[in-house]
């Protein structure tokens, strides 16, 4: 399959809004709450895409977003293995995974990282993640993070990769 990755721009906000909704949707039935999942609304995603385009890479197949990365050179402070860079969001359209799509996305971010070590937290019970983030040489650290939301709670694992 042929794709490309390139820089985001605000131009992608409704594209990539949709991948994150649609990904959300595909992904995390059974691994959130019901509850929590009802109040994710695209018009959101759409609007949070518009506002940060910056530190975000997208995929295209055939011009139409697919997929997008977004990371930080500096990762937030919950991070535990400072200084870091942080993955903070990898998604792709199922009808596109399993291509070496991600693979690409999280290779060229990589590229842009510049500390020795790369973080990033993994909702608990997303398999094919997990083995995707340790395909890619991430290991989980043991940190987690318990997130109240409606409807009950979230726990992210911390990963990391050290290079």
């Amino acid at each position: 399959m042929k794709f490309l990755i390139r820089e985001a721009t605000s131009d992608d906000a409704y594209e990539r809004g949709y991948v994150h909704y649609t990904a959300w949707m595909e992904t995390y039935p059974g691994l959130m709450p019901h509850s929590f999942l009802d109040t994710v609304k695209l018009e959101n995603r759409i609007n949070y895409a518009k506002s940060h385009p910056e530190n975000t890479l997208v995929a295209e197949v055939d011009g139409r977003v697919i997929g997008f990365v977004s990371y930080l050179d500096e990762a937030r402070s919950h991070v535990s293995h400072q200084p870091a860079s942080e993955i903070v969001a990898i998604y792709i359209l199922k009808d596109y995974q399993r291509n070496g799509i991600g693979r690409a996305l999280f290779q060229e971010a990589l590229k842009r990282l510049t500390k020795p070590t790369v973080a990033l937290f993994v909702l608990e019970g997303n398999q094919k993640a997990i083995e995707f983030y340790q395909k890619m040489g991430f290991r989980f650290t043991g940190k987690k993070i318990i997130q109240p939301v409606t409807g009950g709670e979230l726990m992210e694992w911390e990963m990391v990769l050290s290079r």
